[in-house]
């Protein structure tokens, strides 16, 4: 009759637990998933409800410490906006910035003009961004 060794490791260390099935993470791993593309769909919809494009028209260098900007804002919304510029100097360093305030309006388009004052001579002006007006 063989003998049956008893298994040291066992009894030594304890048994081993079984983990989750490969079904278990399956559906762990699909619904996951699924949660982040609603969230990632969410996001998307949140950043394009109010959507704005902002470009300069034209700029002028009025002194050494003053450019004029003038921008086209394209908005959907029509609600007020603020538009964030910058005045750039010959070495590309923002010698300038400032909040354009675009009006409530009922077309698409509104063109604004401003003064950004600089701490030196600007070569140029951009557009950092756009916003909502608080």
């Amino acid at each position: 009759m063989p003998t049956v060794e008893p298994d040291l490791t066992a009894s030594r260390y304890g048994r081993r637990r079984r983990g989750l099935s490969r079904r278990a993470w399956t559906v762990i791993a699909v619904v996951g998933v699924t949660l982040g593309v609603i969230a990632a769909w969410i996001v998307a919809q949140q950043q394009t409800k109010d959507s704005f494009q902002a470009d300069v028209v034209a700029f002028d260098v009025l002194s050494d410490h003053e450019a004029s900007v003038t921008l086209r804002v394209l908005h959907s919304s029509g609600e007020p906006a603020e538009c964030d510029v910058a005045a750039q100097a010959q070495d590309h360093s923002y010698v300038g910035e400032s909040t354009i305030e675009v009006p409530r309006t009922d077309s698409a388009e509104t063109a604004v003009t401003d003064v950004v004052a600089t701490e030196r001579r600007a070569v140029t002006v951009i557009v950092l961004g756009c916003r909502l007006a608080d």
